[in-house]
């Protein structure tokens, strides 16, 4: 990005280009010669492009988007979850024995200004209070991720920072018990499941076949520029999904509800595909949601979806277990003194069960 003395002496620079070329081609339609003409004219559209790859766009300056993205950096360093790569770049090694450097700020930039209608779609869904960014190590074992998540939530107990979530910034802290032994408790179905490819992503519809979900190596295959190694997300900042009539509605150009819970996994999924108001959004997946776990712990010392507190259960619809016909969920426990990674079948209902939904930068 530029400040406002290196904005104002590249526009006069840029100024001075176009004298030069207007006197170029001035002289172009005397002689005939246009190679000059032509090189400054290259040379304008070169350093306007440049300039407006720097300038700070309106949804950059509303999200803080870089502080953010800085401290998304931090938070995966001192937390583990990267580490060096071979090229001396900071990442993740995925499933598939490849590196995934954490993407730069400058290629979310890109990404986000990547079309129109993709930047407006992004702006729309920041006024509908989709403020947080996520970077998300997509690509890496889900198995090594809990075991990150496991870390964090021990130290944090060691260290006499393990809070209940809270309803309110003001309320008191509530110090939370933890089974040290066994903080995160594990359904033993996620183990290799998505390396096994029995975790499928991004399912159409929660059936055994024709789901329609990708497994995590097919989408590694399949992405573009060898980016999907990570997910780059805005989501709402909601460490207690809001329970039925507790949602808001947000957003001055297009109002959206917040979800709330007590609806079936399939009610999710069908709101993703038929309720305008979350067209283009996406259900979460547990390596989402652990991640903004593990970053609202670092921020704020709260665990999230404390569903025996204030919270709710989380269901992730961005995944699916076809064979076990399972939708993967997360809660913190409080009962058993543990975080929780189970699961449960798509038309089950409970008051406390809901679901977070995601837009997806890249």
């Amino acid at each position: 990005m530029v400040n406002c003395r290196s904005l104002k002496a590249k526009l006069n620079h840029l100024r001075e280009l176009q004298a030069l070329f207007n006197q170029a081609f001035e002289e172009a339609i005397r002689s005939g010669n246009l190679e000059e003409a032509r090189a400054l004219r290259k040379q304008i559209e070169q350093e306007i492009k440049e300039l407006r790859s720097e300038m700070i766009t309106p949804l950059e300056r509303e999200l803080h988007l870089k502080e953010q993205y800085e401290s998304q950096l931090r938070i995966l360093e001192n937390t583990s979850v990267i580490e060096t790569l071979s090229t001396g770049e900071k990442g993740i090694t995925g499933i598939d024995n490849k590196e995934y450097p954490i993407p730069s700020y400058q290629e979310i930039r890109t990404r986000i200004r990547e079309s129109k209608e993709h930047e407006e779609f992004l702006e729309t869904k920041a006024d509908q209070g989709f403020k947080k960014l996520l970077l998300v190590p997509f690509g890496m074992s889900l198995d090594t991720l809990i075991e990150k998540y496991k870390q964090v939530i021990l130290k944090h107990k060691q260290e006499g920072k393990l809070l209940a979530t809270k309803e309110n910034p003001s309320d008191p802290d509530e110090q939370l018990e933890l089974d040290t032994n066994e903080p995160v408790w594990v359904w033993d179905k996620y183990n290799q499941a998505d390396k096994e490819g029995k975790l499928v992503y991004y399912p159409k519809q929660f059936t055994e076949t024709n789901h329609g979900g990708k497994t995590k190596e097919q989408i590694l295959q399949n992405a573009r520029d060898n980016k999907g190694g990570w997910n780059i997300l805005l989501v709402e900042d909601l460490p207690n999904i809001p329970r039925q009539g507790k949602g808001k509605t947000i957003g001055d150009k297009a109002p959206r509800k917040q979800i709330e819970a007590g609806l079936t996994s399939e009610d999710y999924l069908k709101l993703l595909q038929e309720n305008p108001q979350y067209k283009g959004e996406q259900g979460q997946t547990p390596e989402d949601r652990i991640i903004y776990a593990i970053t609202h712990l670092h921020e704020t010392n709260q665990v999230i979806d404390d569903y025996q507190g204030k919270g709710s259960v989380s269901y992730e619809v961005g995944a699916w277990f076809p064979v076990f016909r399972r939708v993967p969920g997360s809660c913190w426990a409080r009962a058993n003194r543990q975080a929780y990674l189970g699961r449960d079948v798509s038309d089950y209902r409970n008051r406390s069960f809901g679901a977070s939904f995601v837009a997806r930068i890249n």
